[in-house]
């Protein structure tokens, strides 16, 4: 099926995203992510933060791949986005390997075709080794400078 999804955004293309709602207290996940449309690649890093005592601070680093969902015509096709993301590191340039490193994050963001919004479930590891889920999230287009 080709992809008539991304006819405005063609090669690649920067995009930041907002997860949740602007509440006092709520959870926020921002998205700094580049797509590389022929690919289907997405990479960039994401940023968790809660406003409690202690403080939530999750940052990752992304990467993953997005593909159509079908629909009915005539509802257009919505993107579906898959992103694992993974502490960052700051490993040595000749630190050989390093370790094995856990996913902190798995994001799952269904967004239309425009990329402008959607919705988002995903999961985090809290600072205890926990996974922590957040569903059905509303997810914005927002300038860089804001991400």
């Amino acid at each position: 099926m080709p992809d008539t999804t991304t006819k405005d955004h063609v090669g690649l293309f920067h995009a930041c995203y907002q997860i949740g709602e602007s509440r006092p207290g709520g959870i926020i996940f921002k998205l700094d992510l580049v797509v590389d449309t022929p690919n289907r690649r997405i990479q960039g890093f994401g940023s968790i933060t809660q406003a409690v005592n202690p403080p939530l601070d999750v940052a990752t680093s992304l990467q993953g791949n997005y593909s159509q969902l079908p629909t009915l015509p005539p509802a257009p096709a919505l993107l579906l986005v898959l992103l694992t993301g993974y502490p960052p590191i700051h490993w040595p340039t000749h630190g050989g390997l390093g370790p094995a490193i856990l996913p902190n994050v798995d994001l799952r963001m269904t967004l239309v075709p425009n990329w402008q919004s959607g919705i988002a479930s995903y999961r985090y590891r809290s600072g205890h080794g926990d996974w922590q889920e957040i569903a059905a999230a509303p997810v914005k287009l927002v300038s860089p400078a804001i991400a």
